[in-house]
């Protein structure tokens, strides 16, 4: 739908000027490289400076305060290689510094109940050692039967601190042994102090170092852009005199090619992919749903000739974390943050794909949180007129049908990607076993739904049409069934890529059993569509815990006293975590549903991205 049609063009130039050359294709930035070397093994490697350059920033972004105060240009001492250094010699330093703190810390801690003291030297006592033990004051009364002389040097409520002296270490003693810092305890937090301050001051030497972030980012991208040239030098064919570039580039951009063409002097031919070519995927969607994008992109690159599922993910997503959610209130939360954040989210376009489909998710959210008719877990006076309802239930504690919701959604879902892979394939025999597992999903539901009992959306046809509740449900069901049958046929007698028309008896065979393993997938069918009931189970969950802290926190109030606040702390607390757990569910089985069910029915081929040789430094 939305993959950009490619065009391979070659340029042909003098080698003289391959370098102005590729200067000014960087600049235009359309071109996705192709590799003319032939060399597999050669690829880019990263200089040691430019990794020290890209961590030097990585370290300083991360600053918690930024300096403002950012030149534009090197002062006398500094350049990019400096300012990289000192940077990663500030962090490593504050590595180990904030390493060794923690173990005196911990060392402190070990110390403090034995006092200060320092211990002896090795041979001081002639042979004999001390060993620190930790006793349980329940086991305490073990010590009266030990034959090692031992002090009691301090105890608390829980434990007993014993020194024993020994040549050997004691066998079968009381407690636990602890191996203590041999440095007197006031050494120790001296040395903490020292710490503390050196890392105070390693603090504000970083935050004095992001100054130079500006100029350091622009040296990294310059670095960047001159690795980039070199690939691409590596990338071109050289013939004597001439050098020969080639790409894809988008067929919209080609007027632009033509003019840097005539500009440099060079030679142009434009060709279409051939057949058995695979050209790298381009995608370009409009900013209001293009944030579904990045999450395709995740897990999976559609291939050139398949098709853009951003649409379909960002709809179906949304959907379905709004039913993970099942709360008005929630999402009505989640749009105020957005809201807070909105101005940030709109810096770049990127920011604003991100915004667009956070927007969409909480529209999604609180559009059917109302027709769940649930506010946190409760349902205000005059807001249920806008609840739906169902045999006089509310939708979400309707379970049956929550169940049969979920399992409709997830057959519509599958049966749309099984015919756009039917339409992908529309030239080929094999599109037809596509639309036979179309007809099994949906003739599957309607067979199992009219299976047994009675209907009510058969009854209210039927009431419609004027005709008998059971006559009609009969004629659906018989239909169903026949539909099933010939759904069936279609995957046995399509599921083969192998001449339909061949002479040779060995192909018909082959086809039979291709049928036969097509068929198979009758099971990964089932699986495919039962695995949307996380939609009903997790709504369900999440609406249910609502409900739990709401009687909790009522509960709560008949408490004297404290009551009330507890309440308030319950309510808080619970509906904090149900909200949490609602977005991490949304999330993951929202993403897993769309990247896993749908795509392994409708994305069969897998691609690459289009990454254009364009310039980062400005």
């Amino acid at each position: 739908m939305a993959i950009v049609p490619l065009k391979k063009i070659t340029l042909y130039g003098l080698a003289s000027e391959r370098q102005q050359i590729l200067l000014a294709l960087q600049q235009l930035g359309c071109m996705h490289l192709i590799d003319l070397s032939g060399d597999k093994s050669s690829k880019t490697v990263a200089t040691a400076e430019r990794h020290a350059a890209n961590e030097a920033v990585r370290y300083l972004l991360a600053s918690p305060i930024q300096n403002s105060n950012q030149y534009q240009r090197y002062t006398e001492g500094h350049d990019c290689h400096v300012v990289a250094q000192q940077s990663l010699a500030n962090r490593d330093r504050r590595d180990s510094l904030s390493d060794e703190r923690d173990y005196l810390i911990r060392s402190i801690d070990q110390l403090r109940p034995w006092g200060s003291f320092e211990l002896p030297a090795e041979h001081a006592l002639g042979g004999l050692q001390l060993w620190f033990y930790v006793v349980p004051r329940r086991e305490a009364a073990a010590l009266a039967g030990v034959k090692q002389v031992w002090q009691r040097v301090n105890q608390d409520r829980q434990n007993e601190y014993v020194v024993v002296v020994s040549r050997e270490e004691p066998e079968s003693f009381p407690g636990t042994m602890v191996t203590l810092d041999r440095r007197p305890l006031v050494e120790i937090e001296r040395r903490l102090e020292q710490v503390d301050e050196e890392l105070e001051s390693l603090h504000w030497q970083r935050v004095a170092l992001t100054r130079w972030l500006t100029l350091l980012q622009r040296d990294l991208n310059e670095a960047d852009d001159a690795a980039a040239r070199e690939d691409a030098l590596r990338r071109m064919f050289q013939e004597q005199a001439i050098v020969v570039l080639q790409g894809w580039t988008a067929k919209s951009t080609l007027p632009a090619v033509e003019a840097f063409v005539r500009k440099q002097g060079m030679a142009l031919s434009v060709s279409d992919p051939a057949e058995g070519e695979l050209p790298p995927t381009l995608l370009r969607n409009p900013t209001a749903v293009a944030g579904a994008e990045g999450i395709m992109t995740f897990y999976m690159t559609p291939s050139y000739k398949a098709w853009d599922p951003t649409w379909v993910l960002y709809l179906s997503f949304a959907v379905f974390f709004a039913i993970i959610m099942s709360d008005a209130a929630y999402s009505i939360l989640m749009g105020m943050v957005l809201l807070f954040f909105w101005r940030r989210l709109s810096s770049s376009e990127s920011a604003r794909r991100t915004r667009n489909l956070f927007a969409g998710i909480v529209l999604a959210s609180f559009v059917y949180g109302v027709a769940a008719g649930s506010y946190f877990g409760y349902t205000p006076p005059g807001l249920d007129r806008f609840q739906l309802k169902l045999d006089g239930k509310p939708l979400v504690n309707n379970r049956d049908a929550m169940m049969i919701l979920s399992l409709t959604i997830g057959v519509l879902h599958l049966t749309l990607a099984n015919l756009i892979n039917a339409w992908q394939n529309r030239s080929r025999s094999q599109a037809l076993s596509f639309v036979g597992w179309a007809i099994v999903l949906v003739c599957g539901l309607v067979f199992g739904l009219t299976q047994s009992g009675t209907n009510r959306v058969v009854g209210w046809i039927a009431d419609t049409m004027g005709t008998a509740t059971a006559e009609l449900q009969t004629l659906i069901h018989t239909n169903s069934k026949w539909g099933l049958i010939g759904g069936f046929g279609l995957v046995f007698l399509f599921s083969s890529a192998r001449p339909l028309l061949s002479a040779r008896p060995s192909d018909w065979l082959w086809r039979v059993i291709d049928g036969l393993m097509g068929l198979t997938n009758v099971s990964k069918a089932f699986g495919d569509t039962l695995s949307y009931l996380r939609l009903f189970a997790l709504g369900l969950a999440s609406a249910q815990l609502a409900v739990t802290f709401n009687d909790l926190a009522a509960g709560s109030m008949a408490i004297p006293g404290l009551g009330f606040l507890l309440a308030i702390v319950i309510l808080v607390v619970g509906h904090s975590v149900n909200l949490l757990l609602g977005i991490m569910s949304g999330v993951v089985h929202g993403l897993r549903l769309n990247c896993i069910e749908f795509f392994n029915w409708s994305l069969t081929e897998e691609g690459y991205p289009f990454k254009a040789f364009t310039k980062k430094a400005g």
